[in-house]
């Protein structure tokens, strides 16, 4: 057995039974008064303007954050969700089928989760601070399935929201942390992790297939979904810096846009997606951050 269909055996087992992630956590317990992303993670970290705000405005931005990557994470999980559904009925074997209703399963199961912490905690995000691609829609509902390009999407659209999840549970000793993010970050990090390792298998086998004309052909395409992606995630509206209550008459984004620590937070956050993505033929270089 191969190191990754051993590191997919291990994964799948650890979900099995599968246990609804609503009935795992102890909901009456949200509260806004702990951060939800550690201060380091924030777009802001770093900024002296920023920096200088009260502890309760900087916490509060670590809420409107955090809910923007679930915010984006609904947006792309509905998008999984449908490709996944669409290809239930296009095949009969029953291995896959069950795979495509387990990943289904879980998708909405994350899904539902962020949704209760919504509803839980009053923290919205309204279209204004985060309107959703309608070119990036339909690209992800288009793109053939299976396939290199879509695996490669697939790759690209779990993983940036992944790695700031994973800031979560590791910011646990420098702030106090929600305990409710905490472990629905655990859990949804965890999900993911088995979801990816599935997924970069199926992108490096059907990325090798395709001829080189064609891999140096896509590779643009590859890397601006990837860059397009970080820019969305990791640099927030305006309009959310105004949901947050920082003040207004301060461009909050522009200065997330010129913040050092933030280039530098993004370029690290995807250097592991740019070497898997080289290392099975896509023509791509780091993210501009």
């Amino acid at each position: 057995m191969s190191a990754q269909a051993r590191l997919l055996k291990t994964l799948n087992d650890s979900s099995t039974p599968y246990v609804d992630p609503l009935a795992r956590l102890r909901w009456e317990s949200v509260d806004t008064d702990a951060w939800w992303l550690p201060p380091a993670a924030l777009s802001l970290a770093g900024v002296a303007a920023f920096e200088t705000l009260p502890p309760a405005a900087r916490r509060r931005l670590s809420h409107y954050e955090f809910a923007y990557l679930l915010e984006t994470g609904l947006w792309l999980e509905s998008l999984f969700i449908e490709r996944f559904g669409a290809a239930l009925n296009r095949t009969r074997d029953a291995a896959l089928r069950a795979r495509y209703l387990h990943e289904i399963r879980e998708e909405a199961g994350h899904s539902l989760m962020f949704l209760e912490l919504f509803g839980r905690s009053g923290v919205q995000i309204p279209d204004a601070a985060h309107p959703r691609s309608a070119v990036a829609t339909r690209l992800g509902r288009l793109v053939p399935a299976p396939g290199a390009l879509f695996w490669t999407l697939v790759v690209i659209g779990e993983e940036c929201g992944d790695r700031l999840t994973r800031m979560v549970p590791a910011g646990v000793e420098e702030v106090t942390l929600s305990a409710v993010v905490y472990h629905m970050a655990r859990l949804h990090v965890r999900d993911e992790a088995r979801h990816i390792a599935h997924t970069r298998a199926e992108c490096a086998a059907a990325t090798r297939r395709l001829p080189a004309w064609r891999r140096a052909l896509l590779s643009p395409l590859v890397a601006a979904a990837l860059d397009v992606l970080a820019q969305r995630l990791y640099y927030p509206r305006r309009a959310l810096y105004a949901c947050a209550g920082l003040p207004r008459e301060v461009d909050w984004r522009a200065l997330a846009r010129a913040n050092p620590a933030r280039r530098e937070f993004v370029a690290q956050a995807t250097a592991s997606t740019v070497e898997f993505l080289r290392s099975v033929g896509w023509r791509i270089g780091p993210s501009a951050g």
